[in-house]
């Protein structure tokens, strides 16, 4: 759910100007009331992509749909001033419930729940290989946990930690496995409009069954208006009975103004899943344009190129993403 920064800024900086101040709605707020908000995210994708030649036979040589991509609502109850109840609630099995504290010092918080453990970036691209390959999008399974944060942000620098159970199931944990979180980063200007952003982080989830994974993981940003960079890069280790596998995945973008509503979008995914063996990776070009019209809407066209190793296959698509949001 967008914070008032957010959705101000996502009605009023992102959009066409003149297209933005015809149909903005007057007085438009996100609050239902004083103690209860209310957010959405409504993404419908149109593709088509490569079929790959098998040598089983068919005519056909791509694919094209219609997918629902996303529908998903947001509440947020102010029970006191500083204690908040969110609930977000997905189009098929997403589901968030925690409650926030923001008690702690040094503006520090208290997140107590089910929820995505803050680790990584939360693009809103659930097929970006920093969020398939790490298991935290919804595209393969429940990327949400039960447990809790804490997080102090004592300047331009934040810091959070957490513990979770390392599996939900209906009603309980499955096991006494828990999953560890470290966090810290920040966002430092240079100038009015230059600045700098890093940090890093780890995940450990742990198994009695099957092997433990930990993440060791960085990003960082360089953004100058109109020009804005970004990266993560994330080493995934697997330990099983004596044995370790250590795999990579990575994300890169870049983005540019052309004008205002208008940006052109340049993305590369790379995924290793044994960096001790040289065939099995893959990597992603992408190149497309956001484009805001009005306040609370956004028609995205991307192309993608994938490329595998050894074996690269003909599977490139095309991505017409229409998005609307509170």
């Amino acid at each position: 759910m967008r914070q008032v920064f957010g959705a101000q800024y996502g009605r009023e900086q992102l959009p066409v100007p003149t297209w933005s101040e015809e149909s903005e709605l007057e007085d438009f707020t996100t609050l239902l009331t004083n103690f209860i908000g209310v957010g959405a995210d409504f993404r419908t994708l149109y593709f088509a992509r490569q079929i790959p030649d098998t040598g089983a036979g068919g005519n056909a040589k791509t694919e094209n749909a219609f997918w629902q991509m996303q529908g998903d609502l947001y509440l947020n109850f102010r029970v006191a001033k500083k204690v908040s109840f969110y609930l977000k609630k997905g189009l098929y099995s997403g589901f968030e419930a925690f409650g926030l504290l923001n008690l702690l010092p040094a503006n520090g918080h208290i997140k107590i729940g089910k929820f995505v453990p803050n680790y990584g970036t939360k693009l809103d691209d659930h097929t970006a290989f920093i969020r398939t390959y790490t298991g935290f999008s919804p595209e393969f399974g429940r990327p949400e946990l039960t447990g809790f944060e804490v997080a102090v942000s004592p300047g331009q620098v934040s810091a959070t930690a957490g513990l979770f159970n390392a599996t939900d199931g209906f009603g309980s944990s499955e096991g006494n496995s828990k999953a560890l979180l470290g966090r810290v980063e920040g966002v430092f200007p240079i100038q009015e409009t230059m600045f700098i952003g890093g940090g890093a982080n780890v995940f450990r989830r742990e198994s009695s069954t099957g092997p433990t994974t930990t993440y060791y993981g960085g990003f960082g940003s360089f953004g100058i208006s109109p020009f804005t960079l970004f990266g993560e890069l994330d080493l995934l280790e697997s330990k099983q009975s004596g044995s370790k596998r250590t795999g990579v995945v990575a994300y890169a973008e870049a983005n540019y103004v052309v004008t205002p509503g208008l940006d052109l979008k340049l993305a590369y995914d790379f995924y290793d899943p044994d960096r001790d063996v040289k065939s099995g990776s893959m990597s992603r070009y992408s190149v497309g344009l956001e484009f805001f019209p009005l306040g609370g809407v956004e028609v995205r066209p991307m192309y993608r190129i994938l490329k595998e190793q050894p074996t690269d296959i003909k599977n490139n698509e095309f991505d017409l993403l229409f998005h609307i949001y509170l």
